[in-house]
């Protein structure tokens, strides 16, 4: 599949982005009462984005709750994004509402610095949508009063690798690059294994030459956020 980040509010139709209570498929709760936006909520946002890109709703409508309500439904939850991966965080201790609700993102854009852009809404805000770039400082651009949690990744695709993967390498983050090459015709479905050999190293040789990267054998930041986009 290829990954279209969203960079703008979902069309009025978009049945993703409408409550059940109103014809649509999301199951939460879209708005405060009295507002007239059509939502302003960042769980009913993330629960509508995750199931447009993946066809799978999350089983909770509590911010703090989606990393631990993902695990119980076979998701993983890593340290490191993934395009349309689920950033979460709590405030103040999960599970304990008097102490204020967390905060979830989508994951839209991951850049060569290491920096993240997020799709995201927020309750009561004043508008429905919006992006934002966040720095990898340790709790993702989101303020102190909120601890980050983990992103929610979506089934079957591995978290971006932070280090560079070269060959001798074995793993997941060897694994991730094989099957970045292969969706780009570069490899073949078979040849995904972890293990960064000579099959690898020739597929990312000509990726960098006909993508006009450094032509190194060396999947540093530049040509991992070449592979992203």
């Amino acid at each position: 599949m290829k990954f279209v980040p969203r960079n703008e509010l979902p069309a009025k139709d978009n049945r993703f982005y409408i409550a059940k209570s109103e014809g649509g498929l999301n199951p939460g709760i879209p708005r405060p009462s009295g507002s007239k936006l059509r939502f302003a909520n960042c769980v009913f946002y993330a629960l509508g984005r995750f199931a447009e890109l993946w066809g799978i709703w999350l089983k909770s409508t509590n911010a703090e709750n989606f990393c631990t309500v993902a695990k119980e439904m076979g998701l993983t939850v890593s340290q490191k994004p993934a395009l349309g991966a689920i950033a979460c965080w709590a405030k103040g201790e999960v599970g304990v509402s008097s102490d204020g609700a967390g905060h979830v993102a989508v994951v839209e854009i991951i850049n060569s610095s290491g920096s993240i852009v997020t799709s995201e809404s927020g309750w009561s805000a004043k508008m429905e949508f919006w992006t934002k770039t966040r720095l990898n400082d340790g709790n993702w651009g989101q303020s102190g009063a909120y601890r980050f949690l983990g992103f929610i990744l979506p089934p079957g695709v591995l978290p971006v690798p932070t280090s560079p993967i070269r060959k001798g390498d074995q793993g997941d983050d060897v694994k991730w690059l094989q099957t970045q090459l292969a969706e780009k015709g570069y490899l073949r479905d078979t040849e995904i294994d972890g293990s960064f050999g000579r099959i690898t190293l020739g597929a990312l040789l000509a990726y960098q030459f006909e993508s006009g990267l450094d032509v190194d054998g060396v999947a540093g930041a530049k040509t991992r956020a070449a592979l992203t986009a």
